[in-house]
């Protein structure tokens, strides 16, 4: 049986494991959106519009 302590422990990985994961998948995701939103406005191709709305 878990006690209290371990019970934390865990509750504590998962969380940093989500932080580890998701933080710097926005944010590179950011990043990525604002350099196909830049490469369409200086182009004007439409592909680079429709993968930023895909994303």
């Amino acid at each position: 049986m878990l006690d209290i302590v371990e019970l934390s422990r865990l509750q504590f990985a998962l969380t940093a494991m989500y932080h580890f994961l998701f933080v710097p998948l926005t944010l590179g995701m950011a990043f990525l959106l604002a350099i196909m939103e830049t490469v369409y406005v200086l182009s004007g191709k439409q592909i680079y519009k429709d993968m930023t709305k895909f994303w």
